[in-house]
């Protein structure tokens, strides 16, 4: 029996609607819906965070797992991916809206590792990542404070930070790749594909050998998919492009199917300068791509899987991009004490502290400490730092008074009870830092450096701590171990012209 299809009559206005405001989930009274969050201002300030009905299980006692922060809102969209990355890897992946980092309810401190994933962010109208770049660098909390300015704080603790696709976008906009000059000014951008169209393929890369960011560490080739329309890095001059090169920061290559770096159409996809498909800074620590690692976490996830595990039925299950997620991980994990703790260094003393609160940011106050030690004076009670930054530094620098190396121990008997002719004190804290010793009077910081300050990276960490010291006014000299410990007399004497040097001015 024929039935004629059941039409809408033409003659019956339609049933009112809620206005759309452009999200894509709503209840049946039309309220917005955001996963996880309750929308304030629609698609703008949205600040309110709801309970998660899922529990994240709990790391054993006395045991942290690596903390992954992971950003969404205003267009990003790839951020279960992120998550389920840093799970799959034995990482705790914490996914929060960005306007709960803006209006200070979550603080990228507390994390090891920020992540910028991919998507459209404010519908990359003004280009790809500008928008949000904008927002980062110039909107201010209530201390004047930008997230870029936290953002540069959280590296210079020693922790990392991922950009993919999008959020490699937007790492490149905010100046923080690859930032050559150390003051994140945009250096080279991102810009339409060569192709003129938006690509989604499968890609083939290669890590530059010289790579020093350890998200990379122990790789050679990756296979992962490309989702853009504005991949295209350009390099604005030929002494940019230098420096890239001569530092090793372009990390990652389009290869074509015989592992050669090319310019070819479809292997590089979008035309970029130096065929690069990602670029690090100058400490290795941040780290920005085009392709979607965290889109192949499983074998299964590529188009080809079941001819590849026909062909090797012994053929691991997990995806190429998982193995860069492991990497972090591991290496964060493997850091003297595990995951950075609020301590001062990531691999040894003396460095910057990683957690910091808004009061940080206040006008510094004097603050009184118990008496710890044998030979503080009176003035050792007095402190270059906040009450707030005290609160976390304190018990770090009790402890390393209370066990000192070797070498800080012979040192500190050549500097104590003004044996120089001033006073010196050890361990002390300054703004955020914790220093091994320090004269006040003439500003000098002297620092007794371990084997471990020959690493790349903590060099790297080193150099950026330096830098802040001194553009707090203080001199800083730096011995190795084995100096102080055979050429004792030496290392004073220059210490000692150092401070003839000061009285002298």
């Amino acid at each position: 029996m024929e039935q004629n299809p059941q039409l809408p009559d033409q003659h019956t206005p339609p049933r009112p609607q809620h206005d759309d405001p452009g999200h894509e989930v709503v209840d049946r009274e039309g309220n917005i819906v955001l996963p996880g969050f309750k929308s304030v201002d629609p698609g703008h300030e949205t600040t309110e965070p709801l309970k998660s009905t899922e529990e994240e299980p709990k790391p054993p006692k006395n045991e942290r797992r690596v903390r992954a922060l992971i950003l969404t809102g205003f267009g990003i969209n790839c951020e279960e991916e992120f998550a389920a990355a840093y799970r799959l890897v034995g990482g705790e992946a914490t996914i929060v809206h960005l306007n709960q980092v803006l209006h200070g309810h979550v603080s990228i401190h507390d994390y090891d590792i920020l992540n910028f994933p991919g998507g459209f962010s404010f519908g990359d109208d003004l280009g790809s990542g500008v928008v949000l770049a904008n927002k980062l660098r110039y909107r201010r909390n209530a201390e004047g404070r930008t997230l870029l300015d936290d953002i540069r704080q959280f590296v210079a603790d020693g922790k990392h930070v991922l950009g993919i696709c999008n959020g490699f976008q937007v790492l490149v906009k905010l100046g923080l790749l690859p930032d050559l000059s150390g003051t994140v000014t945009p250096e080279v951008t991102l810009t339409h594909n060569a192709s003129g169209r938006y690509e989604d393929r499968w890609v083939k890369i290669t890590v530059n050998p010289r790579a020093i960011t350890p998200f990379l560490k122990g790789l050679t080739t990756l296979e992962v998919p490309v989702r853009h329309g504005e991949g295209r890095l350009i390099i604005s001059d030929e002494a940019t492009r230098a420096a890239i090169e001569a530092r090793g920061l372009n990390c990652l290559t389009y290869t074509d199917f015989d592992g050669a770096p090319t310019d070819a159409y479809p292997f590089n996809p979008n035309g970029a300068d130096l065929n690069c498909a990602g670029l690090t800074d100058t400490t290795g620590r941040v780290f920005g791509l085009m392709p979607h690692p965290e889109a192949f976490l499983s074998l299964y996830n590529h188009p080809d899987w079941a001819r590849r595990k026909r062909a090797d039925a012994g053929l691991s299950e997990e995806g190429d991009g998982l193995r860069l997620f492991r990497n972090i991980v591991e290496h964060v994990a493997a850091l003297p004490g595990g995951p950075l703790p609020p301590a001062p260094s990531p691999k040894g003393r003396g460095s910057l502290t990683t957690f910091l609160v808004a009061d940080d940011y206040k006008e510094s106050v004097l603050v009184v400490e118990e008496p710890a030690g044998d030979f503080q004076t009176a003035q050792e009670h007095i402190f270059t730092t906040t009450a707030q930054k005290w609160k976390t530094l304190g018990p770090w620098a009790r402890e390393n008074r209370k066990q000192p190396t070797e070498a800080e121990a012979k040192l500190w008997d050549g500097l104590r009870r003004e044996k120089l002719g001033v006073q010196f004190r050890r361990q002390h804290a300054i703004d955020s830092y914790i220093v091994d010793f320090v004269c006040l009077s003439a500003k000098l910081i002297v620092e007794a450096d371990g084997e471990i300050h020959t690493d790349a990276e903590q060099a790297a960490y080193d150099q950026d701590r330096t830098s802040v010291l001194q553009e707090l006014g203080y001199e800083v000299l730096r011995f190795n171990n084995q100096d102080i410990l055979h050429h004792t007399e030496e290392v004073l004497h220059q210490i000692q012209s150092r401070l003839i040097h000061h009285q002298a001015q």
